[in-house]
């Protein structure tokens, strides 16, 4: 879908059908004519409005996509796309287009959430088509705001499920900057009478991958983002963070961060992370250590932020925003 096509053609505004035409050179070159080009001005006046389906949502911001939410039942794995309010796209685009580069890992959905194992099978990979949306509502506001409540079921293939999650995501109104936070809460619960494990991986949970262009082109385009981190008490095991963030300058030539926070009533608070510099990717990961046990007729909670800050980002900024989110005015 094309929303906004600009003579730059450089701005990743979810023009997925532009991939088989652009070659890998071409779009590095309009990439770095977009940088130069693109004003640094404020966005201007929000004009918001939504585009709905029976399997997704989207806001739109003068007719250009700022975040999709798709819950197709036919593909499964519900996944978030996420943007500016100017159109530029943060999240690499799924599907993956033709000739998109970074194409690996196909099952890696934008922002979305897959367990690695579930007791002992494997959900994460694009063969296990298990984690099934099965109810969907959605609330959106002319400020720009949503939530999304979904029922999701992990399944064998025409198997009963083995967990239910209760899900949560509340979108925040954009900012005068264009900032916006995602406020992620999942709710797992066995479907059946057995303890329900969830194995031990060094990935897996909520992750987000972002756009090609982020990893940077020392020849054509501006340096690749950077990972900056929380400060944890000395003792935090190795890797630990409450927060992570991306930062860099965004295709639109505004410098951007994308920030993904972990809330401190979670279970094994900080957790470990999984990140990748050859691919730009931010995973908090729950298993990281071991595995986690789910008692029959008991829930695990989880809630995550995620922030678009379309701004310039520094730790102290950071740090603030994750206070605000959960409210941990106090916490060190």
């Amino acid at each position: 879908m094309v929303r906004n096509v600009t003579s730059t053609l450089g701005c990743l505004l979810w023009a997925s059908v532009l991939a088989p035409v652009l070659s890998s050179v071409d779009r590095r070159e309009a990439f770095a004519q977009a940088v130069q080009q693109s004003p640094a001005s404020s966005p201007g006046q929000p004009d918001f409005s939504w585009r709905q389906t029976d399997t997704s949502v989207a806001l739109l911001n003068h007719g250009r996509v700022v975040w999709q939410q798709v819950y197709d039942r036919k593909i499964g794995k519900p996944y978030m796309r996420v943007g500016l309010l100017d159109g530029t796209e943060l999240t690499r685009p799924w599907p993956i287009p033709p000739g998109y580069p970074k194409s690996d890992h196909t099952w890696h959905r934008a922002l979305w959430w897959s367990w690695k194992g579930i007791n002992g099978v494997n959900y994460w990979e694009e063969h296990q088509e298990g984690t099934d949306p099965v109810n969907v509502d959605v609330e959106h506001h002319e400020d720009g705001s949503a939530k999304i409540d979904a029922t999701i079921e992990y399944h064998l293939p025409d198997k009963p499920p083995v967990v239910v999650e209760k899900r949560t995501i509340a979108i925040g109104k954009p900012d005068a900057a264009g900032s916006y936070l995602i406020d992620w809460r999942a709710t797992f619960t066995p479907a059946g009478s057995e303890d329900v494990v969830f194995n031990r991986n060094g990935y897996g949970g909520l992750a987000i991958r972002m756009a090609a262009e982020f990893s940077g082109d020392a020849q054509k385009g501006p340096p690749a983002w950077e990972f900056i981190r929380s400060n944890e008490p000395d003792g935090t095991r190795k890797g630990a963070a409450r927060w992570m963030a991306y930062k860099g300058t965004a295709p639109n030539g505004r410098p951007t961060a994308v920030v993904m926070f972990v809330h401190p009533d979670n279970p094994r608070f900080p957790p470990s992370w999984c990140t990748r510099n050859h691919y730009p990717y931010l995973n908090p990961c729950f298993v990281g250590g071991e595995d986690y046990t789910l008692p029959a007729g008991k829930s695990l909670t989880l809630r995550y932020g995620v922030l678009i800050h379309a701004a310039v980002a520094d730790a102290d900024k950071i740090e603030r925003a994750w206070k605000r989110f959960t409210g941990a005015a106090g916490h060190e």
